[in-house]
């Protein structure tokens, strides 16, 4: 048998990155007790970062802010972005449970002095994120459609239908969904236990990230390109990036994590797989290209 062709036609980009600094005074850790403390190590920065993707033939990525390492401060990962803003984008985080996230929001723009690229709606904590319902996501996405941002929100599958209500709302406003929003994959194709993931693919804004995390549910069950044959049947590959999660997700080099996310792609078609791997975050956070 011939094995597959895993070749890409554009650039391969990471959709889902973080970095920590080693540099704890000038950016002292404010760990908000979300995720693995992958943040403590010495070797979780940007040259580092830049080293792995070097070493996994990737091109670009999207520094996500580390909720779990900085909490909403995002200094870091605004200096590693404006370091090298060519290989880096942006996506920062507002605390959607404060009085004024909106206002959040239009600080963290003007902080981040026009490389800001997306924002972090984050709402997987142990409580219900009720900023869905009262408005604030409201005016969060009224502002990045204005700003030209994409909303990322973090949540777990409960709340993904409050989630497409707000969607609904805003339909020029892209979304992409992080972790595929943390659904139940057991059992495998067709992944009946992961219906509010689906029940979003209606909403032509939402976009998906396919992590690590993902990918590692899917192979428990089989094989990690049944979930991306079936994502890719309801949304459209050209709706889903790959992203790798490091160095959140643990137990992986990040060679292996690319090697996984291609993997996972295989029965794809080229078109396909080139949006999955590099195209569709390309469009998200790099529209000029």
């Amino acid at each position: 048998m011939r094995p597959a062709d895993l070749t890409i036609r554009t650039l391969l980009v990471d959709a889902h990155v973080h970095v920590a600094s080693a540099d704890r005074e000038r950016f002292p850790l404010a760990p908000s007790g979300v995720g693995s403390p992958w943040f403590r190590a010495d070797d979780v920065g940007a040259r580092e970062l830049a080293a792995a993707m070097r070493a996994g033939g990737v091109h670009r990525a999207v520094v996500v802010q580390a909720v779990g390492a900085y909490g909403y401060d995002c200094s870091y990962a605004i200096d590693a972005v404006r370091a090298d803003r060519d290989r880096f984008a942006l996506v920062g985080a507002v605390d959607m449970d404060c009085a004024d996230p909106a206002g959040a929001l239009a600080t963290l723009a003007r902080d981040a002095g026009g490389l800001l690229r997306g924002v972090r709606a984050f709402g997987a904590y142990g409580h219900r994120p009720r900023w869905l319902e009262d408005g604030r996501a409201d005016e969060v996405w009224a502002l990045a459609g204005e700003i030209g941002l994409t909303v990322v929100p973090v949540l777990f599958p409960d709340a993904l239908p409050r989630l497409g209500a707000v969607v609904a709302g805003h339909p020029d406003v892209p979304v992409a969904l992080d972790h595929c929003g943390f659904v139940d994959l057991t059992g495998g194709t067709p992944f009946t236990a992961a219906a509010p993931l689906f029940d979003l693919a209606v909403l032509p804004a939402v976009r998906v990230k396919v992590s690590t995390h993902v990918l590692n549910l899917a192979a428990a069950e089989g094989d990690p390109a049944d979930v991306v044959d079936r994502l890719a049947q309801s949304f459209g590959a050209d709706r889903m990036a790959w992203g790798s999660d490091h160095p959140q997700t643990a137990g992986s080099t990040y060679p292996a994590m690319v090697a996984l996310g291609r993997q996972a792609a295989r029965r794809l078609s080229p078109a396909d797989r080139d949006d999955f791997l590099g195209r569709t975050a390309l469009s998200l956070w790099w529209s000029a290209t």
